[in-house]
């Protein structure tokens, strides 16, 4: 036995059906373009919402979670050192004193002039009779 052939009003009925049911799945789609492409999400958010939503696949969910886990929980990376330290050269003491003596024997010629100009200056004075208390005047 074969089925009746289907009417042209009965074509018409499944055709009306089938374009109600893909303009609801159109509309929802849409939505969910819209919701997802909105300026105030970044990537990280959207994928966040995605594997937090129950209503998608659970796929899409793992596939969402497995992209987003780098933001959440990163990876421990080396860091550079702060400073770059480099340690003196060991000097022994004594070493250290004989050359610090040396530079203060240098010096000294210099404050042995500097105190001969200033006993060469009261010599001055002394002559000039400027500084003299006891002179009468």
């Amino acid at each position: 036995m074969t089925e009746p052939a289907e009417t042209l009003e009965q074509k018409l009925e499944r055709y009306a059906t089938v374009i109600g049911l893909q303009r609801e799945e159109i509309d929802r789609l849409r939505a969910v373009v819209a919701k997802l492409t909105e300026g105030t999400d970044d990537a990280h958010s959207t994928l966040r919402r995605i594997y937090l939503d129950e209503t998608e696949s659970s796929n899409a969910r793992i596939k969402a979670a497995q992209a987003s886990i780098n933001f959440e929980k990163s990876r421990l990376e080396n860091v550079p050192a702060p400073m770059e330290l480099v340690a003196e050269p060991y000097e022994p003491l004594a070493v250290v004193v004989e050359r610090q003596r040396a530079r203060a024997d240098e010096m000294r010629p210099i404050e042995q002039t500097k105190a001969a100009n200033r006993a060469a200056m009261e010599k001055v004075r002394r002559l000039d009779g400027n500084d003299d208390d006891t002179a009468g005047g």
